[in-house]
């Protein structure tokens, strides 16, 4: 997945912030983002998520980053991605399974990254085994 991160500072657009990204996962627990930047330069952001124990997972994550870039670069973009990535825990948290969402033809990445990973779970993986009518707004 290639992303094209702006920012927009009161309604104003700052190239100078904008950032390149590729999302790559490889398999259920490997997560490479690769970013550049025009005068920031260019790293690799790698989040490894492991099983624990059932609904308990631990997740790591690691920079690489060019050496001729101040280390305080590197740091604050990965403390923005951890402190994004705790936002995103706190949704997973908090949602409902629907096990076939009303999609838009936008949201077909959606469906196709559901039936990807799929072939993750084994017999034993919990299984919804009911489904409601309707959707709870």
């Amino acid at each position: 997945m290639t992303l094209k991160h702006a920012s927009l500072v009161f309604g104003r657009h700052f190239s100078l912030l904008d950032v390149d990204v590729v999302a790559r996962q490889v398999g259920p627990g490997i997560v490479f983002l690769t970013f550049k930047h025009s005068f920031l330069g260019q790293g690799i952001i790698l989040h490894c998520v492991t099983p624990e124990e059932p609904l308990l997972q631990k997740v790591s994550h690691s920079i690489y980053y060019q050496k001729n870039i101040p280390a305080i670069v590197p740091r604050f973009i990965l403390m923005a991605e951890c402190t994004q990535f705790e936002r995103d825990v706190m949704v997973w948290n908090n949602k409902k399974y629907i096990s076939k969402p009303l999609l838009v033809k936008e949201d077909s990445a959606i469906a196709k990254h559901r039936r990807w990973y799929s072939q993750f779970y084994s017999d034993n993986s919990p299984r919804l085994t009911f489904q409601e009518d309707g959707l709870d707004w």
